[in-house]
């Protein structure tokens, strides 16, 4: 009998809100209901069809870190099928099915198309281009057509506030429940992993259709990256409205709640850290200190989310650069609602 495994083990990184995987490196634990919502907001901003941005972002980076290892010889198709249930597993993505071209157990069409693509790809050492339909709920089947080839993925041109050179000493795990071999479940939700190097590849990829638009929520000083500042805002502004899509509760009463729910609902997940500076009950303005990572839109984004919540007042955020920290303000939009 076949064993499979019934937990996926993260390996946590102390005070920078990191999850590391053993065969994908650093991963963002998202759960299902979220990335929906995320998606859906991002793209509208972006006002633009990202669906193939994404999953070029996803196969590319999984081809780069060769996450399937090259098969061959006899049982091809039966250690093909071994290595792919464990990729998809492991994501909790689905399972994709290599005679069908489907993946089924889809937790998100984009990521198991992804996947799907990527499979293909490997198995027949060359390129497609995909189509896909969804014939039945938490099902993709995957239509192909062979493509020119094209080189292989070049190294990845990290984003400017995403710089992190500390070696990653981890200290404790987070178990994820797998649920039907294909599903994870984190606290009883469906969840996914996603790497954090498929969703660098993909906001790059973003880059050109960032609407560069004037609002007087976001204010950015002497920030080194001033050509990324409207992807930056999109980012922060899709998260934060993920998050008030949600029906998470949020209660404020001194600097140390910050602290908790930073430690337990952005930290814990693999979205970041930060370090609570001051935090003034009269106008409920936060002060944060945050260091140079992946999850650093995410983390504020959250973080805007979470402060109207707690406060039903439209969010301004600002933030500048000191050193390799950014120090970030959220206050009220509207300077009369803090007297």
């Amino acid at each position: 009998m076949r064993y499979i495994e019934s937990t996926v083990l993260l390996d946590i990184v102390p005070n920078r809100g990191q999850l590391i995987h053993p065969l994908f490196g650093e991963v963002v634990l998202w759960r299902q209901h979220e990335f929906h919502s995320w998606w859906n907001q991002f793209e509208a901003i972006i006002d633009h069809p990202l669906s193939r941005t994404f999953i070029n972002g996803v196969v590319d980076s999984l081809e780069f870190k060769n996450t399937m290892p090259r098969i061959g010889g006899l049982f091809r198709k039966k250690k093909f099928k071994k290595e792919s249930d464990n990729i998809g597993s492991q994501l909790g993505w689905g399972a994709f099915q290599l005679e069908k071209q489907n993946v089924v157990q889809s937790a998100h069409p984009l990521l198991s198309v992804a996947l799907g693509q990527y499979l293909l790809e490997t198995y027949h050492e060359q390129r497609f281009k995909v189509r896909w339909v969804e014939p039945r709920t938490q099902t993709v089947q995957i239509e192909t057509e062979s493509s020119p080839d094209l080189p292989r993925p070049k190294p990845l041109e990290p984003l400017p506030w995403s710089i992190d050179d500390e070696v990653k000493i981890t200290d404790s795990s987070l178990m994820v429940d797998q649920h039907s071999q294909y599903e994870l479940k984190f606290e009883g939700e469906r969840v996914v992993l996603i790497p954090i190097e498929s969703m660098e590849r993909f906001l790059l990829g973003c880059l050109p259709y960032a609407p560069h638009q004037d609002v007087k929520w976001f204010d950015t000083v002497s920030l080194e990256f001033d050509t990324l500042k409207h992807l930056l805002r999109a980012i922060i502004q899709s998260i934060s409205g993920m998050f008030l899509k949600s029906e998470q509760p949020v209660y404020i009463i001194d600097a140390s709640s910050w602290t908790a729910y930073i430690e337990n609902y952005i930290c814990e997940r693999g979205w970041g850290g930060a370090q609570v500076t001051d935090y003034d009950t009269s106008d409920y303005t936060l002060e944060l200190t945050m260091s140079m990572q992946s999850q650093f839109p995410f983390t504020v984004g959250l973080l805007c989310g979470m402060w109207e919540r707690a406060h039903g007042r439209a969010y301004r955020l600002s933030m500048h650069q000191e050193n390799d920290n950014f120090v970030v303000k959220i206050q009220s939009l509207l300077e009369y609602e803090n007297q």
